[in-house]
């Protein structure tokens, strides 16, 4: 038999090696290769089966009663047994992070299993912003035999040392939660670790706020400003925004001595009081006009000559709002803002001021904006105002305005002017009164309120500022062509009817540190002589409650495109829309549903 089993390999191997020589070298070189690989793997495999085998040989799996694995290990030198229990939990555990304003948001978990050899303490899984609460099996079915190490020294120490050591000395596992401290507070109570990474439950996200806004939304919450008191002694032209007030809105007809250098607007003749008569202003805004669109082109503006410093842009904090106002045109340089208006027959109108009030006045749809700023041109002919709203939102998360922050430190300046005056006037009070503080403490009294990095910060921000003119109707501000319009009043005494006004479909965005920094300037602002509050304002408010809603009509992209996208693509506009000065498009907060608009008029004249 050995015979033909010797014939059985000759025939066998003269076949493989007939084969092996009809083949080119470089197949020949494939094909060994390829049979030496096969036998590398098969004497791996057998070292791994024989290393298997001999592992097996000196430990053993157990399975317990409820389905729990016990993996236990001989220690030959000592003579012990140590066992690893995984237990699996009866309640899988709830995950979630806490941001800095205490709001939960679900979020995925990276745990690394926590391992035990004996009972301890409840344990938790912290992370930063993270936090597991970890309940385990209440039946543990496998007893450790290793020794305990809370229990006290033994004669045989394991060198198995457990990993988490517990609070107190136990016989058994303990099964009722553990009431040992912890690093952190858990969300309720544990008990023992945890041997076994668990599987996250599914959890519900919380419902995701709209990017569009709610027409019924109040402003954006800000900080609480308390109300001021009245004055002693109001002057006749003294008014509020308290609506419970003889001084409030339902009042201002009793209004007088409008001659006075009180009212601003005797400049334009505006003297008579109109506030209980006429068309009066604010109003809501939304999507059903009743009237066409009588423009024809957008009003072109220009920026002007006037830096944000200086006498050529007076900045004020009055009782209620931030003002600027543009010194008059004296020749032909230099150039304070204007505007051409289409429809008004009249040519660029110069800027007269500058108006910023919180919340807006003006609402669309029913939706109370957080601020609101006023452009004014008078016109000479027609002696009228024609007013650009501009509608301020403030949301978290709102990039700084970097164009508006400008015009807010000049304002900034001026009120810490104020608290500095304040504080002289103030500490030198106090020291006539007290005459144990000496000049130098009142020297460092009147100095500490500023610290020197914010007045070298000032000066910085000012040698920025003289670079170029601020622009009104920069992009970071201007962000549309199209709007609302109507005639309507002053919303303020003299509320004289003599207004057209443009409120802008886009709003400006700022942030909300910018938002409370002019709330804070406005309402919390002191007089330098006597010390006393100057705002009139009223919960934080000084706007004029909305009135009987007037006639309004929308200029929309049907009416006109931008100058600039006009030239470029035609009357009809680019196939992807632009804003002004081919600035990316904009979509407005309210689309109209009422009459149609005209069609697009004809290419602008040089």
């Amino acid at each position: 038999m050995f015979n033909t089993i010797n014939n059985i390999m000759t025939m066998v191997e003269s076949s493989i090696f007939r084969q092996i020589n009809r083949l080119s070298p470089r197949n020949k070189i494939l094909y060994l290769s390829t049979v030496g690989i096969s036998f590398a793997l098969i004497v791996f495999g057998i070292c791994v089966w024989a290393l298997s085998g001999r592992y097996d040989s000196s430990s053993k799996l157990t399975s317990s009663s409820f389905g729990e694995i016990a993996y236990q290990s001989r220690d030959e030198t000592t003579d012990t047994t140590h066992s690893v229990v995984p237990v699996y939990p009866t309640k899988p555990p709830s995950f979630e992070r806490k941001d800095y304003q205490g709001e939960s948001f679900p979020t995925p978990l990276e745990l690394v299993p926590s391992i035990a050899l004996g009972p301890s303490p409840s344990r938790e899984h912290n992370s930063p912003g993270l936090r597991a609460t970890m309940i385990p099996s209440s039946n543990l079915t496998a007893v450790l035999s290793t020794p305990d190490p809370s229990r006290g020294p033994t004669q045989n120490p394991s060198e198995y040392p457990s990993r988490s050591p517990s609070s107190a000395p136990t016989s058994h596992p303990r099964f009722s939660p553990s009431t040992s401290p912890i690093d952190m507070p858990s969300m309720g109570p544990s008990a023992s670790p945890l041997m076994f990474v668990p599987t996250l439950l599914p959890v519900s996200l919380p419902p995701k706020s709209s990017s569009s806004p709610t027409m019924t939304a109040a402003p954006t919450s800000e900080p609480t400003f308390q109300t001021h008191d009245l004055p002693a002694n109001p002057d006749p032209t003294y008014f509020n925004y308290n609506t419970d007030s003889k001084y409030g809105p339902s009042s201002w007809e009793n209004v007088t001595v409008l001659n006075s250098t009180e009212n601003y607007w005797r400049e334009f003749g505006f003297l008579e009081n109109r506030c209980n008569t006429g068309a009066q202003s604010p109003i809501d805004l939304c999507d059903k006009p009743v009237r066409y669109c009588v423009e024809e082109h957008e009003f072109r503006t220009r920026s002007g000559d006037y830096t944000i410093q200086g006498d050529s842009m007076i900045k004020e904090i009055l009782p209620n709002k931030l003002r600027v106002v543009m010194a008059r045109r004296q020749g032909e340089e230099p150039d304070p803002p204007s505007s051409d208006f289409s429809g008004v027959g009249y040519k660029a109108i110069d800027m007269s001021n500058i108006d910023i009030k919180f919340p807006s006045e003006h609402t669309l749809c029913g939706r109370i904006y957080d601020g609101e700023m006023q452009y004014y041109f008078y016109h000479p002919v027609r002696k009228v105002l024609i007013a650009i709203a501009w509608l301020f939102e403030a949301q978290e998360g709102n990039a700084t305005n970097n164009h508006m922050q400008l015009l807010i430190d000049e304002f900034q300046q001026i009120y810490d002017e104020n608290e500095d005056g304040c504080l002289v006037n103030e500490t030198a009070q106090d020291v006539m009164l007290n005459q144990t503080r000496s000049l130098n403490e009142l020297e460092n009294a009147s100095t500490k309120y500023i610290p020197m990095e914010r007045n070298l910060g000032r000066a910085d921000r000012r040698v920025q500022k003289r670079a170029k003119p601020w622009d009104p109707f920069h992009t970071d501000i201007q962000k549309t062509v199209h709007f609302w319009g109507y005639s309507g009043s002053l919303t303020e005494p003299p509320c004289t009817d003599s207004v057209l006004w443009r409120v802008m479909d886009v709003p400006v965005k700022i942030s909300l540190e910018q938002l409370h920094q002019m709330q804070n300037i406005l309402f919390n602002n002191r007089n330098n002589n006597t010390c006393a509050f100057t705002s009139t304002h009223f919960k934080g408010g000084v706007a004029r409650p909305i009135t009987d809603t007037l006639r309004y009509y929308k200029c929309t992209r049907r009416d006109y495109v931008s100058d600039s996208e006009r030239a470029l693509c035609g009357d009809a506009g680019c196939e992807v829309p632009f804003g002004k000065d081919l600035e990316p498009y904009v979509e407005p907060e309210i689309f109209v549903t009422g009459p149609p608009s005209l069609a697009p008029t004809l290419s602008p004249s040089n």
